[in-house]
């Protein structure tokens, strides 16, 4: 058992104006602890590692640490880079140091190499593997074993899964902890929702029980209470007292009133909510006209460099079979993107002639912020107006979400919007670089679960493993200027 405590939070609450964040009743950090953390974008993460820092103090409890923990912001760029020359070599980037532009994914690496220039005790992340491809998830996997105690903020499930020992959730402004790594949460999750069906069928069949009972010993009163057909008042009631066996309205009364006691039990009863599934409509495929080629995008002797000499492709060649969720791999750089702009441009990658491409684009260039979610979606559906809240609510949006004006919604929000409109649309064929890219875990996993339903054809790329494994039927690789099947 642990015995040195690095942190102890109690009765902790955190409101933003009038809303209430979360609250965290106890919560103890001790050495050797890796505590992965989980949740919504917008549920607290960032806000929970900032009092577990110390650079945000709480509306009411306390914080307190016992070893300093040294916190490893998002989107925190410095200045100048002091790692060590060991450091830039492990994470590759020995020769970014002195560069004044860099691309997402190197200034990530840089800022790495800065921190494992010093040894850490006590580290709290923030989505550390942001604009990283797999090999540099990879090296922070391995340094991140270097390090005893994390707290760990990340999209990426292998990574939880590699690092943790413990999950906090946050969800719906309440955090519970669940033990073991992101895999065992999900488990119990899963546990839990199958309990939670299971208890509301046995709620829901015994209140119909209880209720028929109740019906008909309240109908049964009620006939009992009336005099026999034919019965003058006056001979109803010498009926009454003169039975020498229980009379109708002493049966009648105790049928109410054991009524009554069968209504007690179902006021009493501990009321089961029914769990939210979701929604089952899917799309109809056949209004976006799909082709039926065998291949429905191809290159041949594919030929691709830039201006400054710098060669993407040297007769490269691939194909996209009709049917297929493609996954395209290689490291930042190797030419992922440069790939889907010249599908884009159609010049040197040719598609069948029924092919209608879809592209998601990280600028959401097509969004109108004065429109409505819904409206959003149906500007272009052809879809009915029921699959595309279908849609919706299985990319997370609430009935009352789709009311919102886009221009209130999150940036992650925005991205799922973008998701809604692709699989609503006319596209039959959809191409995505990096869909999961500031999402959210359960964004991410609801995202998903509708591109393994998608019965077009995709070709995406992500550096998310985990996505990859779940949704790719194929895999492309791009290495030394080709394009080959894995």
């Amino acid at each position: 058992m642990n015995t040195n405590l690095y942190l102890a939070a109690d009765h902790i609450s955190v409101s933003f104006g009038e809303r209430k964040l979360f609250g965290l009743e106890r919560l103890r950090i001790y050495e050797g602890d890796r505590i992965g953390l989980v949740g919504l974008n917008g549920s607290g993460k960032t806000t929970l590692l900032r009092l577990l820092s110390g650079s945000l103090q709480p509306d009411e409890g306390s914080v307190k640490c016992f070893c300093a923990p040294f916190f490893f912001r998002q989107f925190a760029f410095a200045a100048e880079c002091s790692a060590s020359p060991e450091a830039l070599s492990r994470f590759g980037v020995v020769s970014l140091q002195e560069q004044h532009i860099v691309s997402g994914g190197e200034a990530e690496r840089l800022r790495l190499a800065e921190l494992f220039s010093v040894d850490r005790v006590f580290l709290l992340l923030d989505e550390p593997t942001s604009s990283l491809d797999r090999d540099g998830i990879r090296l922070l996997d391995e340094r991140l074993r270097s390090v005893q105690t994390i707290v760990l903020v990340s999209h990426d499930r292998m990574l939880l899964n590699h690092q943790c020992n413990r999950i906090l959730e946050i969800e719906q402004g309440v955090i519970t902890e669940y033990d073991g790594n992101y895999d065992d949460y999900a488990l119990q999750k899963q546990r839990a929702k199958a309990r939670a069906i299971t208890e509301y069928e046995q709620y829901t069949e015994e209140i119909n029980r209880l209720k028929n009972v109740y019906q008909k010993k309240k109908e049964k009163a009620r006939q009992l209470s009336l005099k026999p057909h034919g019965m003058s008042s006056s001979e109803a009631k010498v009926r009454e007292f003169s039975a020498s066996h229980r009379s109708p309205s002493s049966k009648s009364q105790m049928l109410e009133r054991s009524a009554r006691n069968i209504q007690q039990r179902m006021d009493h009863m501990e009321v089961k909510e029914k769990p939210r599934e979701p929604p089952v409509i899917r799309p109809d495929f056949q209004l976006t006209d799909p082709p039926r080629n065998k291949i429905i995008l191809q290159a041949e002797h594919l030929s691709f460099a830039y201006p400054n000499g710098k060669i993407i492709f040297d007769d490269a060649a691939f194909q996209l079979p009709r049917g297929s969720r493609t996954a395209v791999l290689g490291p930042n750089g190797a030419g992922k993107t440069t790939l889907f702009r010249l599908i884009r441009q159609g010049d040197l990658i040719r598609s069948v002639p029924k092919a209608r491409l879809g592209f998601f684009h990280q600028d959401m260039s097509g969004l109108k912020e004065k429109e409505t979610v819904l409206e959003s979606v149906m500007r272009e559906s052809v879809q009915k107006e029921g699959v595309a809240r279908s849609i919706l609510a299985r990319l997370l949006f609430s009935a009352r979400d789709i009311s919102k004006p886009v221009y209130v919604l999150s940036g992650g929000e925005k991205i799922r919007l973008c998701f809604a409109r692709l699989f609503s649309g006319a596209a039959n064929v959809i191409i995505l670089d990096e869909p999961t890219n500031f999402l959210d875990i359960p964004s991410v996993e609801a995202l998903e679960n509708l591109f393994s339903e998608y019965e077009g054809t995709m070709l995406f790329a992500s550096h998310d493993e985990a996505f990859v494994n779940a949704v790719a039927t194929e895999r492309l690789v791009i290495s030394n200027h080709k394009i080959t099947p894995l």
